[in-house]
């Protein structure tokens, strides 16, 4: 049996790096600054949890352990990361509203963010028994939804706000009930593994990625939000073809 294979390292640089990103959130109130360690790190245990399953596939070194391994570090930067991130929100609003009266269960609030990592944990599972799941997702996959949590931390951080000081509190618990929803939701969603790359097959894919790039160039982190409702509404829209190519 073997442990320290390539992917498997991968997998754990992905885990390594979400238990750094969880410990510098703690800091993020002494320096602002930090958000960047965040967004970095972010981006690499990205970038491994994309390598790990190309990798042991082009080697031919899939295994049970490193398919349970790679849930267990997505668990931790792809669930706890995002719920910490939005109990942070919650927190940073609650303690900032000075028309709020921070009563013992009012800041228990802060807390209702860890339901996403909750939700994270039945999305994994759930995907680890679902045979269906091999060339597109039933709802949003959890690197996906930490990326549009993200998004909306660095913009609460770069502006002080996400849509209004007044209306902020009741975006962010709609947004945290609607992440939930979508993690578990039985919705098809196009993944981007690339059976072949011609225009007809991957038409949706190809356009997709051309929009959202120019959405980034232009706006930057602001476009993440809209860049995800786009990729939930081009699913729908193509929900037969993705389901016909599986």
């Amino acid at each position: 049996m073997k442990l320290f294979t390539i992917p498997n390292l991968l997998t754990l640089g992905n885990l390594f790096c979400g238990c750094l990103a969880v410990m510098f959130l703690h800091l993020l109130n002494a320096d602002d600054s930090i958000r960047f360690i965040l967004l970095i790190l972010l981006l690499i245990s990205l970038v491994f949890d994309l390598l790990d399953g190309m990798i042991a596939r082009l080697l031919k070194s899939n295994s049970e352990i490193g398919v349970q391994l790679d849930s267990l570090a997505d668990m931790v930067s792809f669930g706890f990361l995002p719920g910490a991130l939005m109990a942070h929100m919650l927190d940073t609003k609650l303690i900032a509203d000075s028309s709020l009266t921070l009563t013992n269960g009012l800041a228990l609030l802060t807390y209702f963010g860890f339901l996403i990592t909750l939700f994270s944990a039945l999305r994994l599972a759930k995907f680890n028994v679902d045979t269906e799941q091999t060339t597109y997702f039933k709802g949003l996959a959890t690197p996906a939804n930490t990326i549009l949590i993200f998004s909306l931390f660095w913009i609460q951080h770069q502006n002080g706000f996400i849509l209004s000081k007044e209306y902020d509190l009741y975006f962010l618990i709609g947004i945290t009930i609607l992440s939930c929803y979508l993690l578990i939701a039985n919705l098809p969603l196009f993944s981007f593994k690339f059976k072949g790359f011609s225009w007809k097959d991957n038409d949706y894919k190809y356009l997709f990625l051309i929009i959202s790039l120019i959405l980034l160039v232009l706006f930057q982190m602001n476009s993440v939000p809209f860049i995800i409702l786009l990729y939930i509404i081009t699913s729908i829209l193509f929900k037969k073809k993705i389901i016909h190519v599986a």
